[in-house]
């Protein structure tokens, strides 16, 4: 990063081991986090650092001949990165219910260096292949940027981008709003910059994925999809909604519920808009309202011209009735005669026609039944 260039032109009497430095300050060398590493003795250890203190001359290229700290805090952890300086202070361990005097060192806190999230490493330019073990062999990313702070701001920031904050004061060039309403935005992956040195603010649209908590604000959020045709009134669009809202914004958005239901409730609607909507189910599917429209010119149609759906039973007894009935019709006419004047050819040529249609018809109107889809 353009603002971590703190070996360039640094000799080792400048890396921090000057006399003046304080004793209660060590440079981390190696951080425990696996139980199967050798240099780990036990699960106390873990998160623990091994360190020199940076009045001290050791070599660093051993860790089991360094001094060890355990970790302090027991909520919050923020591991440090090898190379970064640690606050250290000796306090009572566990084996002071036997031994009161008993004490162990401790590193309670990252000493925030370069006043940067990304890390505070300030390495030992004396010590043998420094430059290649920046960081334990963890590349500097020189493009990540810390948040643009405003006053009265609770700003959690991790290394790589990854940030919350708690907010309500000042501008935000994402949100729009009334300074003192609270909001917080959660962001994972940050707008690509071109060096790590300008400050910057959440950006909704171009941070890989956020979450927004707002209270009486309004988003400048673009949408992926803008089609609203099922509307009588479009509802207002994300970037002009001003109020109580929770907005979630990332490239993919996958919510499962493992053990029971999921389930989106609200008083007014729910809108769905996408290339593609598919709904699966298993058993059934099942929709329900008073009335229900499949197509634009469905819903806007007038009631002179709209089609409604037809229900399949009473048209199959309907066509039933029908048929019968002409089936009547044709035995009638296959033997009908003239009163004194003997048969009807026309007519006895034109029933068994009839009836040979009828009876394909029979077979035939029961196949317009769907075997999935049912209405009331």
């Amino acid at each position: 990063m353009q603002n971590y260039n703190f070996y360039k032109g640094r000799s080792g009497k400048n890396s921090g081991t000057s006399k003046s430095s304080s004793k209660k300050i060590g440079r981390v060398i190696k951080i425990l986090t696996d139980l199967s590493d050798p240099d780990c003795e036990n699960s106390s250890m873990i998160n623990g650092v091994f360190y020199r203190e940076i009045t001290s001359n050791q070599n660093e290229d051993s860790a089991k001949s360094l001094q060890f700290a355990y970790q302090a805090s027991t909520a919050f952890k923020k591991l440090p990165l090898p190379g970064e300086l640690v606050k250290l202070e000796k306090s009572a361990g566990k084996g002071s219910a036997t031994s009161p005097g008993t004490k162990r060192t401790y590193w309670v806190d990252i000493i925030n260096v370069w006043n940067h999230p990304h890390h505070s490493a300030l390495p030992d330019t004396k010590q043998s292949d420094w430059q290649s073990d920046l960081l334990g062999g963890i590349e500097e990313v020189r493009t990540i940027n810390q948040l643009q702070p405003n006053p009265g701001d609770t700003v959690i920031e991790g290394r790589l981008g990854q940030s919350i904050r708690v907010a309500g004061y000042g501008v935000h060039k994402s949100i729009e709003g009334t300074s003192g309403s609270p909001y917080i935005v959660i962001r994972n992956g940050q707008i690509k910059t071109d060096n790590g040195i300008d400050l910057v603010y959440e950006n909704i649209n171009e941070d890989a994925n956020s979450l927004y908590f707002l209270s009486d604000h309004k988003i400048l959020l673009t949408s992926a999809n803008t089609k609203r045709d099922s509307y009588n009134q479009i509802p207002t669009t994300s970037d002009q909604f001003k109020g109580n809202q929770v907005v979630i914004n990332g490239g993919r958005l996958y919510f499962n519920a493992k053990e029971e239901s999921a389930f989106i409730s609200a008083k007014q609607s729910i809108g769905l808009n996408a290339n593609n909507i598919n709904l699966d189910a298993t058993e059934y599917f099942c929709v329900d309202a008073k009335k229900i429209y499949i197509g634009v010119k469905a819903r806007t149609a007038t009631s002179s011209v709209q089609q409604p759906a037809v229900l399949g039973k009473q048209l199959e007894n309907w066509l039933g009735a029908l048929l019968d009935a002409l089936d009547a019709v044709a035995t009638s006419m296959t033997s009908a005669s003239a009163v004194g004047a003997g048969p009807v050819t026309q007519l006895n040529v034109s029933g068994p026609i009839l009836k040979s249609t009828v009876q394909s018809l029979k077979t035939q109107y029961k196949l317009f039944k769907s075997k999935k889809v049912f209405v009331e």
